[in-house]
């Protein structure tokens, strides 16, 4: 019982206090009313009102942009660009895969972030450096040794090519056939480069030769000859055009524009910019010749003579056969002291004459060699259009001044009729050139862009105005009841009814600012007296409403 008695006061003392809080909830809205009608608040309303709307307008604006996204890695694998999605998920990245490229993106401003993250779980695998000395184990071959080799040197080269401007991704095969003593025909080394191409970009000849002399220039034996490019569409970008063949035709496209701009230096003064028009070409011969020639004086002087002369006699060789009458003695000789008569002397023996001559003469030579490495002009053709309406204030040229005008354009070119040069100039009548359209200003990319933006601002603009209306139709209502209040009797008695407020006699009219605090202290008045004594409040709202 004591435990009870003692329990009832604190219910009984509690039970002021949450009415207490029930009435402070209840009068909340009426002291946001009071607040409002308050004049400094009234003053304020309209900066109060425009802070609202800039900050309705920030947050539709944060609401309808979209992020801004950053590449994080290009060229993954999809294996690794599962990885990289899952880690960067887990960490709670916001994180994508672009459409149009494959690369993974984050928001901006996270990539470093982002980077670290994937880091620490080694990710991507495929982006780890290739280090082909040190991953090597003990007890590998000399084949698997040279062809791991072989592949780091490829992936480094595709790196390479990767960092020229326009390559997407490259990726480099490189074949070195194994040497062996017992092949006497060794093939050469070969290498074939597949490149991908950036959207809306293409590679250049000097930027194929490039690639081709680093390829080559990096594989030991390797020739230029042999290494071949393709790209992505399957073209082979390695058989263009030689250098030789480029120069050549920057040889030919130099020399058409020197005279081409002879032309313009030349017909602007006479005729008039944009008045005509002037196309050369030429015809230009490249060709390479050399000839050798060697040429005898005809004049030759005797240097030195030899001549020798040798005279060998020879005798009568025995002849016969040998036999009886070789070994018979020959009968003896008669000797007579008178000659016969009419005998003819001895023939003398046979002897062989040997008769040599050598003689140097001292010959005269000329040796010329002619080589034609320079380009010669074979032909040379120029037109030129001058416009009829434009030509002497669109009265056109007379025959005799196109003449003067054509010779003088010969002149100019340095035109050879032997050669075969072509110069034409014709009067034409140009066609008018048509303006290029006037794009509108909201056909631009960056009003399409700004379009969610604008379409905020004009939303909050458009609340802006709706609650400046509202509060002036509010403060107008305002003004007029208190001016109904203060138009009424000293006494505070109501006026008859249809009677006008009339300002009292030799007074002047209250300002609506007057008004406003009258009827701001009053409507406080009626609040403090409505909270004291609740019941007499509701006796006399029943009687005003049973009167009206």
């Amino acid at each position: 019982m004591s435990e009870g008695g003692s329990l009832a006061p604190a219910a009984t003392a509690g039970a002021p206090a949450l009415a207490r809080l029930g009435d402070d909830v209840r009068r909340v809205p009426e002291r946001l009313r009071a607040l409002g009608a308050d004049p400094a608040v009234a003053r304020a309303r309209p900066a109060i009102l425009g802070v609202a709307a800039l900050i309705v307008i920030v947050l539709i604006w944060l609401a309808l942009r979209a992020p801004q996204w950053q590449p994080l890695y290009a060229d993954l694998s999809d294996g690794d660009k599962a990885a990289v999605m899952t880690a960067l998920q887990a960490g709670n990245y916001q994180a994508r895969i672009n459409p149009d490229t494959g690369s993974v993106e984050v928001v901006a401003g996270n990539s470093a972030a982002a980077r670290i993250l994937l880091a620490g779980q080694g990710l991507p695998k495929s982006a780890h450096a290739v280090d082909p000395v040190g991953d090597m184990p003990l007890g590998l071959s000399r084949a698997v040794e040279a062809a791991r080799l072989q592949s780091a040197a490829a992936i480094e080269l595709s790196a390479s090519i990767r960092a020229i401007d326009g390559v997407k991704h490259a990726t480099v095969h490189v074949a070195v056939p194994e040497p062996s003593v017992f092949v006497r025909d060794k093939a050469p080394p070969s290498a074939s480069v597949f490149v991908t191409l950036a959207p809306g970009r293409a590679l250049g000849e000097a930027q194929v030769r490039a690639i081709v002399w680093l390829v080559s220039s990096s594989v030991a034996g390797l020739a230029p000859d042999r290494v071949s490019v393709v790209d992505q569409s399957g073209a082979l970008l390695s058989a263009g055009s030689t250098a030789g063949e480029a120069a050549q035709l920057g040889y030919q496209v130099k020399l058409e524009g020197l005279v081409r701009e002879r032309l313009f230096k030349l017909l602007t003064p006479l005729v008039g910019a944009g008045k005509f028009t002037a196309e050369v070409a030429a015809d230009v011969d490249f060709s390479r010749s050399e000839a050798a020639s060697e040429r005898y004086g005809p004049d030759a002087v005797v240097r030195s003579e030899q001549s020798s002369r040798t005279v060998d006699p020879q005798t009568l060789p025995a002849r016969g056969i040998p036999g009886a009458l070789s070994n018979t003695a020959p009968a003896g000789a008669q000797l007579s002291t008178t000659p016969p008569a009419g005998a003819a002397p001895a023939a003398p023996p046979p002897a062989a004459t040997s008769e040599t001559s050598n003689r140097a003469w001292e010959v005269g030579k000329a040796v010329q060699v002619t080589r034609g490495d320079a380009p010669r002009l074979r032909r040379l053709s120029v037109a030129v259009v001058i416009d009829r309406g434009g030509a002497a204030a669109g009265k056109g040229m007379a025959p005799q001044d196109l003449a003067a005008l054509t010779r003088i354009v010969r002149g100019a070119v340095g035109y050879d009729a032997a050669r075969g040069d072509l110069v034409e100039v014709q009067l034409r009548a140009f066609a008018p050139v048509a303006a290029e359209p006037v794009r509108a200003w909201y056909a631009h990319a960056s009003v399409a862009d700004s379009m969610p933006l604008f379409a905020g601002v004009g939303t909050a603009l458009l609340g802006l105005g709706v609650a400046i209306w509202q509060w002036r139709r509010s403060r107008r209502a305002l003004l007029a009841a208190g001016a109904a209040v203060m138009a009424g009797s000293p006494a505070g008695g109501a006026a008859p009814a249809g009677a006008k407020p009339a300002a009292a006699d030799g007074a002047a009219e209250p300002s609506p600012h007057a008004l406003l605090v009258d009827y701001s202290a009053k409507l406080g008045a009626t609040r403090d007296l409505v909270s004291d004594d609740a019941d007499r409040a509701t006796a006399v709202a029943r009687q005003m409403l049973a009167a009206s």
